[in-house]
């Protein structure tokens, strides 16, 4: 049995929650005895980790980028999702019909929708699942609550639309769509066609002794919803925390983060560190990490990874709804205004035994509830009636 994925980005280094879920649900196809090859674009030399790759056979094309271009430009006028624009490609269509004949696979898994024209190019229907992970229509309502302007606001108001449609017309169309959140389910109207598989994460009994000062935020700063997230904690928050404690540290750990992001870095107080090795190594010694995110559908790497590792976590009331087992106080804390924010950074930077009660539960949680290879079981089933 083999399974084909298309992915609009190379699979290494794993430097997003996107690729992370990509990986996640190749090495479960290779634990169940798939075949497993991937089609996917990429923009530089990418590298390519020699420990648990779980691919048999990787195609790849690069992007060129003046042809995304042409396409953002030409499916703008047509009134299609500019991200499909952005990875649409002769090419990629070329070697994608290629692959069809050379591997025979049984199963197609588009990652992400912008992947989705491929298939309905090559007529193909059955034995397809639709990898949207998260409802990125709701993900683009709640860009207006963006506090800084940007470019990525204005396109995913533009988008949003678009999407919408698109949601709805591959819903209609395809056997299987999967998404992580079971909120994101309820707000697409909970078709029977919806499958929740949520993210899972490897957890990590982490002992190391925490530095009180240090406060990470994790996560790709390519998108709107954590450069936003930052400059919130930065501005509002961020200021309130020195006045009690003069030592903080903000450290904002995560690949590709635009200018006005990496001039936050003093190298004082504030660190911007772009793309990591490890962000587990990075983070183990936090005493904290912060997820202010405002702008977000599914379910939060970030969250699963620090509760994951030991580390409590503060999140957003907004993307605390997306994991159920959470518990305000119990296992994390859980701030609807500034005022929690403060409050509960205090809390844990002043009580060593608070934090180690929420890291313990919040570990626990994750340990329990969240493995990769548990919450994927059954991805493969199809209902193709």
């Amino acid at each position: 049995m083999t399974v084909c994925i298309l992915a609009p980005r190379f699979p290494y280094p794993e430097i997003g929650g996107d690729i992370l879920r990509l990986n996640s649900i190749a090495k479960y196809f290779k634990s169940i005895g798939y075949k497993v090859v991937i089609i996917s674009f990429y923009d530089k030399t990418n590298f390519i980790s020699d420990k648990d790759i779980p691919y048999d056979r990787i195609y790849k094309i690069k992007r060129n980028k003046i042809v995304s271009l042409f396409f953002c430009a030409l499916f703008l006028l047509l009134g299609k999702p500019i991200q499909c624009g952005y990875y649409f490609s002769f090419r990629f269509n070329k070697l994608f019909k290629k692959v069809i004949k050379i591997e025979n696979p049984d199963i197609y898994v588009s990652h992400l929708l912008r992947m989705e024209p491929y298939l309905k190019i090559n007529k193909l229907k059955k034995n397809v699942i639709i990898e949207m992970t998260d409802a990125l229509s709701k993900t683009y309502d709640l860009s207006s609550k963006a506090k800084h302007f940007s470019l990525k606001r204005v396109i995913y108001q533009i988008e949003k639309e678009r999407i919408k449609k698109m949601e709805k017309d591959v819903i209609n169309y395809y056997p299987k769509i999967v998404l992580v959140s079971k909120n994101d389910i309820d707000y697409l109207n909970n078709d029977s066609k919806l499958y929740l598989y949520p993210l899972g994460v490897n957890t990590y009994y982490n002992t190391k002794k925490y530095n009180n000062n240090k406060i990470c935020f994790v996560g790709n700063m390519r998108t709107l919803q954590n450069q936003d997230a930052v400059m919130f904690f930065y501005k509002e928050i961020y200021p309130e925390i020195l006045k009690f404690n003069k030592n903080a540290e903000f450290h904002i750990v995560g690949a590709e983060p635009p200018s006005f992001i990496k001039e936050l870095s003093n190298n004082k107080n504030i660190f911007v560190t772009g793309f990591v090795d490890s962000v587990e190594e990075y983070i183990a010694d936090s005493c904290f990490l912060i997820a202010p995110v405002n702008i977000a559908a599914g379910v939060q790497y970030k969250v699963l990874t620090g509760m994951g590792q030991r580390i409590p976590v503060i999140l957003s009331s907004l993307i605390a709804k997306a994991i159920p087992e959470l518990k305000n106080e119990v296992n994390c804390f859980i701030a609807n205004n500034n005022e929690d924010y403060i409050k509960y950074v205090k809390l844990l930077m002043n009580d060593s035994s608070t934090r180690e009660f929420i890291a313990e539960n919040g570990y626990k949680v994750i340990n329990n509830n969240y493995s990769i290879l548990a919450k994927l079981k059954g991805y493969e089933i199809i209902d193709n009636i």
